[in-house]
């Protein structure tokens, strides 16, 4: 009985002289335990937040100039209207100059819109003469139009027809049209059948004008034949009458002038149109 509770006291001493041992290297399998501490953990947040405020910042800006950007560009497109009208302010100019004389002065030029709502250069203009007319003349020029607004009725001091002189076509004559004094017009009017022919109306008469149209009443009309031979020289001249009577009207509403000839119906009814030549 003693020699079994000796044996037994050997074994239990060996059993805890084993569990008092410790391994070398970590157990197979096992994970590295990573330590953080209060220190760390606050450092890392303070980083995450900056980093966060800049791209934030960051991006703000980015929208901020694209937003500036977008308005420079508005601001350029705003200001090249030229393209939206047809053609630019010097060229607009120009062709007011051709109605109004190279001597008128022009007291302003803006955007705006004609009588019959195209966009157009609105261009104020002060006659080379305002004795007689109007202290100011206002023009509309744009693409392949210029010409003075005709609503501006005459004060009595002006000839009526003043707003309405220079050329006219109506696709196979020319109509000049001129002013004489204040009450009176002188329109020539040139027709070509071929090279080789032509026909020229002289007239002249008296002007009156409405709301709707300055007209011109004539009774001494001359019309003239001309022929030509192939080298371009003149062959002969015939005058085929002298007295021929008649109206033209030059329309408020679209700006044409209508020949209506008590003669021989030389128009065919077909208007005349402002022609810039």
């Amino acid at each position: 009985m003693k020699r079994v509770n000796i044996i037994t006291a050997l074994m239990i001493t060996a059993t805890l002289t084993s569990c008092g041992k410790s391994n070398d290297g970590p157990a197979p399998n096992s994970k590295p335990t990573v330590t953080t501490t209060v220190t760390e953990a606050v450092t890392t947040t303070a980083e995450s937040k900056t980093t966060t405020e800049a791209t934030t910042k960051t991006t703000e800006e980015a929208s901020k100039d694209i937003v500036d950007n977008s308005n420079i560009e508005g601001s350029t497109a705003a200001s090249d209207s030229s393209g939206n009208i047809g053609v630019d302010r010097e060229t607009a100019i120009s062709n007011v100059k051709q109605l109004a004389g190279s001597g008128a002065k022009i007291v302003s030029v803006t955007e705006g819109t004609s009588l019959e709502g195209f966009k157009c250069w609105v261009v104020v203009v002060e006659p080379v003469t305002t004795e007689n007319g109007p202290d100011t003349v206002t023009y509309y020029s744009g693409y392949q139009f210029c010409y003075p607004d005709n609503r501006i009725q005459p004060d009595g001091k002006q000839n009526p027809l003043m707003n309405y002189i220079g050329n006219y076509s109506n696709g196979r004559a020319m109509m000049y049209v001129s002013c004489i004094g204040t009450d009176q017009a002188s329109i020539v009017i040139k027709w070509s059948g071929n090279v080789a022919d032509s026909s020229v109306w002289t007239m002249s008469g008296n002007v009156t004008a409405t709301t709707e149209a300055v007209t011109v009443t004539y009774n001494n009309c001359t019309k003239e034949s001309v022929s030509y031979a192939g080298d371009g020289s003149n062959m002969s001249n015939t005058i085929d009458y002298t007295d021929g009577s008649g109206t033209i009207s030059f329309m408020a509403a679209d700006n044409k002038a209508y020949w209506y000839d008590s003669q021989e119906n030389a128009s065919g009814g077909v208007p005349f149109t402002f022609y810039n030549e």
